[in-house]
């Protein structure tokens, strides 16, 4: 009950978030960004790397512009995350009351380096809430992504 209830949470947190982000976020001007600062990157390592003096002090003009677009598109991310994370981590909390942290929810079918609660690194295939949640939540935000249109690769 407890692993299907936990990745179902993952789910609908996961089609939250992104709808949050849809909502929020210019998501093709965020993707435009991405590409323009990628390419600028791109093409200022290679003049760095072939020695283009040139090229790079050229670049080097553009960088304050570049990192400015940066800048622009982490604050966008940054207010979609606030308003999201505050009323997730209140239920985050009730969750866990509820189950109980240590309680192992899920079995791995391999043995896993995991995190323990007190901060030292255990193998096993039990999962408890927390790496439940975390693997059902990787498993699933790419697919809901693509789905929403909310993906920031293409």
């Amino acid at each position: 009950m407890a692993t299907l209830l936990i990745a179902g949470l993952a789910v609908l947190v996961n089609v939250v978030s992104s709808l949050v982000r849809k909502r929020f976020t210019d998501i093709e001007q965020t993707k435009r960004i991405q590409k323009e600062v990628r390419d600028f990157n791109t093409e200022l390592r290679q003049a760095i790397l072939s020695k283009n003096k040139e090229k790079e002090a050229k670049l080097k003009k553009r960088q304050s512009k570049m990192n400015e677009m940066q800048m622009k598109m982490m604050s966008q991310n940054m207010k979609t995350s606030m308003i999201f994370m505050l009323p997730f981590f209140g239920v985050w909390w009730l969750i866990v009351a509820f189950f109980g942290y240590e309680t192992i929810v899920a079995f791995a079918p391999v043995t896993l380096p995991l995190l323990s609660s007190g901060g030292s690194l255990v193998l096993s295939n039990g999962l408890n809430f927390f790496w439940w949640y975390f693997l059902s939540s990787i498993a699933f935000s790419g697919i809901i992504m693509k789905i929403l249109g909310t993906s920031l690769s293409d």
